[in-house]
């Protein structure tokens, strides 16, 4: 009975933890906002050349 009372409480205790995520530092806002940037200028690169090709299937 006792070993059942502490696995409870063990449980109990894990679940009423709370994970908080640290906010990004100066450097990583930095990277990530450079990484958007990239990914923007790929897409604005690759957007209208698939564009112009068919999207439906031919027949």
């Amino acid at each position: 009975m006792p070993m059942r009372l502490l696995l409870l409480l063990i449980l109990l205790a894990a679940c009423q933890r709370e994970e908080t995520v640290a906010p990004p530092t100066a450097e990583e806002h930095q990277r990530l906002d450079d990484a958007e940037s990239m990914l923007d200028n790929l897409a604005n690169e690759e957007g209208p050349a698939n564009a112009s090709a068919p999207s439906g299937p031919s027949n």
